[in-house]
């Protein structure tokens, strides 16, 4: 603890001691021995108690003290006593005395508690908390010892969930998080993640404090913004003050000062600043389209030549719009007054046991922008954390952040909603990357767009936010249509689902959602999904080795073995919905039915790869004719399964995400199996001139083949995609398996685009790809510059193309090192073709050694 008192005893003023720097513990109530006041008295007895995690959940304390078994692994968490974390637990914390200057304010604050908290300090209890996003901020500066040691106390309570008695947690218990109770992709949490789930701090201010800053912009068009910075303004003294609250947003050094406020004792008041005008702003933009820049604001309340309080908040300037008249229904989103076409993915959760915190985010955000992904879906508001939120704006993800509402149902407390909806937006409302609030998942809340639910939510948005943001009351249609059904007064979102594997082909002709009633929109799909079976190296991290073999159709219909475990199930409530028995069939069928683990997870890779890129580019095919978006279910893993995921739950890249990060890319050419025509996709602000189209054909020999290429030049206006040519009518001339290989060209000779398609003469029969020749595949010593690696990958085979070569970073050990950003993978190479493969890495994680491995489908 003499760490903490140094640091606590220079605090000065606006400083701020998190609560990762406490050493917090945790136990049940019924165990605990004392009295509240007791327990949060300096030198309570808690030796015996178990070391917490703040931010944290109370079932992950348990399990990062060995206490539980990895709940990862097998059905571990399904054996799990729940009833020993579904009761009331308390967390206390102790620290060194502060020495307090005159007129200074020590403040304790939580930043989120789930899901109901009593908060005690030095034996008084200081007050309640509910719902897992309100906020508690409490002066304790009358409350300290002067000298020895301060006690924080909090007992915590978890959702109240007891399915029997129809009193499930959704809707229920909103606002929590709703899916703790189980999932159809992830298991119960025993506890339900209640905890101190987000972080505590003990802040030092002068006698008035700053909170709440809120930076709101208005851009009528995009040469000038008009800016208006507020916040709240609390004097905790016994005294009058007064004193002026400045601002200087940087770059640019630009101040804004009030005048003179004086804030009576005991007062908290919000003040909005002088607006101020800045012409040509940099602006926020989401990836693909230009830099997501954000400014910084300095807020100060200055008495005199005294600083009371100062805090820093950023923002980014950007102006968010739709209609649903351009495409004739269909919802399209602008920013900035440019055309987005949105490509993304869901998140159910970071983690199911809320582990994920700070820089976890940053891997995952950063995974999601190397797939050119410009959305996640906050499904259900089921991420909470700051974090997210911040390298969501570093790295231009927009959010569409849901309530925590399913469907229709009602909810036990309209206040404790209410709270909860004004806490989220004040939170989040300076984040440029949220641009859509979302009412409710499939339905609109309570079941009613103008009833008491969704009163709260409007009402709260138009009081705390404003109208810079969209809303949507339901994810997946319009108010006026049937519950399930976009059929009705509005099209404006073309439904959700289906959450299962069709043919390529199918993602262009047929665009039907997963309630069967959309038979000709694109539009804006909120959720479309596929089983994705992970690599061998993950399988065999948590699934035991009895399972270490080829999945069947008769083996996954279940709904309680390790199969269903991990949601590869036939059950609908263990992940029936993305049909396993269809993902294993359609594997064996197109690729030769699998005979150990490491065969079917090879062809899965390559059907994941094939799948998920016809996704995205039918909507690319259909772009503004109806198609404005898609949202993958799911774009990341919460949980250790088989299903609905691009890069597992260990970070490793499935064929999935290399699917989605070819058809994602800003400037794109594809191959339409249905029409057969070959388009340009341009979802950049720049128009593109003078660019040329190159088609070739290869034999599975990986020679290629005269007679079936074709070359031409084109343009492509702003955000809009053009027609090249027709190929492939006729195949008589080719070899059971093919490759075509398309390119684009800027005018200046450039590579801007390249794609390969691995095509049957047999629509989706790829068995003869068993009989090939082994490739010969040759890795380059690596070029290390910083953080990235280079290497060179050839196929110096004289008799076959190398076919879905998978490439992994690998350790002296034989080891995946995970997290690693990989430009390719399960990529083609034609006869004495070589690939550059470029790998971004921590170099942390090279410290036993590193090499590439590149092995073939046929190697």
């Amino acid at each position: 603890m003499k760490s903490i008192a140094l640091l606590l005893l220079s605090l000065v003023t606006g400083t701020l001691l998190y609560g990762q720097g406490l050493h917090w513990k945790v136990s049940p109530q019924a165990t605990a021995q004392g009295l509240a006041a007791a327990i949060a008295t300096p030198g309570f007895p808690d030796k015996d108690w178990v070391p917490a995690i703040v931010p944290g959940t109370v079932f992950y304390a348990y399990v990062k003290a060995g206490i539980e078994k990895d709940p990862d692994y097998a059905d571990n968490i399904y054996q799990v006593d729940a009833a020993k974390y579904n009761r009331p637990f308390w967390y206390r914390t102790e620290f060194p005395a502060i020495a307090v200057q005159q007129q200074q304010r020590v403040w304790l604050k939580f930043n989120g508690i789930n899901k109901y908290a009593d908060i005690y300090f030095n034996g008084k209890h200081l007050g309640y908390l509910h719902g897992h996003m309100q906020r508690g901020s409490y002066d304790i500066t009358s409350l300290l010892h002067p000298k020895g040691k301060n006690a924080i106390a909090v007992l915590i309570s978890p959702p109240k969930y007891d399915p029997a008695h129809d009193h499930g947690l959704a809707n229920w218990e909103s606002p929590t998080y709703i899916c703790s109770g189980s999932w159809d992709w992830m298991p119960a949490v025993p506890g339900l993640n209640s905890g101190i789930t987000d972080t505590v701090a003990i802040s030092i201010t002068g006698p008035v404090s700053i909170s709440d800053p809120w930076i709101r912009t208005d851009m009528p068009d995009t040469s000038a913004a008009a800016i208006t910075v507020a916040a709240r303004l609390t004097n905790a003294s016994p005294a009058a003050i007064t004193g002026t609250l400045k601002a200087v947003i940087s770059p640019g050094n630009i101040t804004i000062s009030s005048k003179a406020i004086t804030l009576a004792p005991g007062s908290s008041q919000e003040y909005n600043l002088p607006a101020q005008t800045i012409q040509h702003p940099h602006l926020w933009w989401p990836n693909g389209y230009g830099d997501p820049f954000t400014y910084s604001c300095k807020l100060s309340f200055e008495t005199g030549s005294t600083i009371t309080d100062k805090t820093i908040q950023a923002f980014g300037i950007r102006k968010i719009s739709s209609d649903t008249t351009s495409l004739n229904g269909p919802m399209r989103l602008y920013v900035n007054d440019v055309p987005v076409l949105v490509k993304g993915g869901n998140w159910g959760m970071s983690d199911y046991m809320l582990k994920a915190r700070g820089s976890d985010y940053d891997t995952r955000i950063r995974l999601h922008q190397a797939m050119h992904f410009n959305m996640i879906r906050n499904w259900t508001g089921e991420v909470t954390d700051n974090a997210f939120y911040d390298y969501c704006d570093k790295y231009g993800i927009m959010v569409w952040d849901d309530f925590w509402l399913n469907n229709m149902g009602g909810i036990d407390s309209l206040e404790m909603f209410r709270d909860n909806v004004v806490e989220k937006l004040k939170k989040l409302r300076n984040h440029p990357a949220v641009v859509i609030w979302c009412g409710a998942n499939e339905g609109v809340p309570g079941g009613d767009a103008h009833g008491a639910i969704s009163n709260v939510i409007t009402a709260a948005i138009q009081q705390y936010d404003g109208e810079g943001r969209l809303y949507l009351p339901r994810s997946n249609a319009g108010v006026a249509n049937p519950n399930f059904s976009i059929q009705g007064g509005s099209k404006n979102l073309s439904g959700s689902g289906i959450w299962a594997n069709v043919d390529p082909k199918t993602y262009f002709t047929d665009p039907h959602n997963g309630y069967l009633f959309s038979r000709n929109s694109w539009g804006m799909r909120s959720e479309l999904g596929m089983a994705t079976f992970v690599n061998p190296e993950s399988f065999k991290r948590f699934m035991p080795r009895e399972f270490w073999i080829p999945p069947t159709p008769e083996a996954v219909n279940s709904k309680d073995n390790m199969w269903a475990r991990h949601f590869f199930s036939t059950d609908g409530a263990m992940g029936g919905g993305a049909d396993p028995v269809k993902y294993i069939n359609d594997i064996n069928k197109s690729y030769g039915k699998a005979v150990t683990l490491e065969d079917f997870c090879k062809k899965a890779q390559l059907l994941n790869l094939a799948t998920m890129k016809a996704m995205f580019e039918a909507w690319n095919d259909h772009m503004w004719n109806d198609a404005s978006g898609l949202l993958i279910w799911m774009s990341q893993s919460a949980y250790p399964s088989m299903i609905w995921q691009t890069y597992d739950y260990y970070y490793d890249l499935t064929g999935a995400y290399f699917g989605a990060r070819s058809a994602c890319e800003p400037v794109h050419i594809q191959w339409n199996p249905a029409t057969r025509m070959v388009k340009v996709i341009n979802n950049t602000q720049h128009a593109l001139h003078n660019l040329t189209v190159e088609a070739s054909v290869y034999n599975a020999d990986g020679k290629p083949v005269a007679g079936y290429g074709k070359k031409t030049t084109l343009q492509v206006n702003v955000t809009s995609l053009n027609d090249a040519f027709t190929l492939l009518d006729d195949t008589t001339g080719l070899s059971a398996v093919y490759f075509l290989r398309l390119k684009l060209y800027d005018d200046k000779g450039g590579l801007l685009s390249t794609n390969t398609y691995l095509l049957g003469k047999e629509y989706l029969n790829y068995t003869a790809l068993n009989t090939l020749p082994r490739a010969a595949v040759a890795v380059s010593a690596p070029v290390l510059s910083g953080n990235h690696l280079t290497f060179t990958v050839t196929n110096s085979s004289r008799q076959s193309a190398a076919v879905g070569v998978r490439v992994q970073l690998l350790d002296n050990n034989n080891k995946q090192i995970l997290p690693a950003l990989i430009s390719d993978s399960y990529f083609n190479l034609m006869q004495d073709e070589q690939k550059q493969v470029q790998v971004e890495v921590d170099k942390a994680l090279l410290k036993n050694g590193y090499r590439l491995e590149a092995k073939a489908y046929n190697d």
